[in-house]
């Protein structure tokens, strides 16, 4: 059965199924963020009507904006303008990133299958060599 792995071979397996999606997400996750800044600026600079999203989300860019340059950065603490600008833009930074966060869930769910699929099968294939 798959119950008698040891917790030697399940950190094995969970580290090659880490290693396996770092080598997926991170290139696309770059990727994605290259596309997603390119077309935002260039929608930003060639359309004379924005969708209400994009209007929206520029409003709120530019209400932050001020916040940002009037914090103080020390070596020792932080403003709270920080913080308080962190909050209103993580709504922004949610909606843009859902779509890479979706396709992370479906390549773990790809990936995942596939190991317990394998492992099925080795000890399957173990049980009747056994057997």
């Amino acid at each position: 059965m798959v119950y008698d792995v040891t917790p030697e071979e399940e950190d094995e397996i969970c580290r090659n199924l880490l290693k396996k999606r770092a080598k997926i997400l991170i290139p696309v996750g770059i990727v994605y963020g290259l596309i997603f800044a390119l077309t935002f600026t260039w929608l930003l600079g060639t359309s004379e009507e924005l969708n209400p999203l994009m209007q929206w989300e520029v409003r709120v860019i530019d209400y932050v904006i001020p916040f940002l340059n009037t914090i103080d950065f020390k070596w020792y603490a932080y403003s709270l303008n920080l913080l308080w600008a962190a909050l209103i833009l993580a709504p922004i930074g949610i909606i843009n990133v859902c779509p890479y966060i979706i396709f992370s869930y479906i390549i773990d769910t790809i990936l995942i299958r596939r190991e317990v699929k394998a492992l099925i099968k080795k000890y399957s294939i173990d049980q009747i060599k056994c057997g």
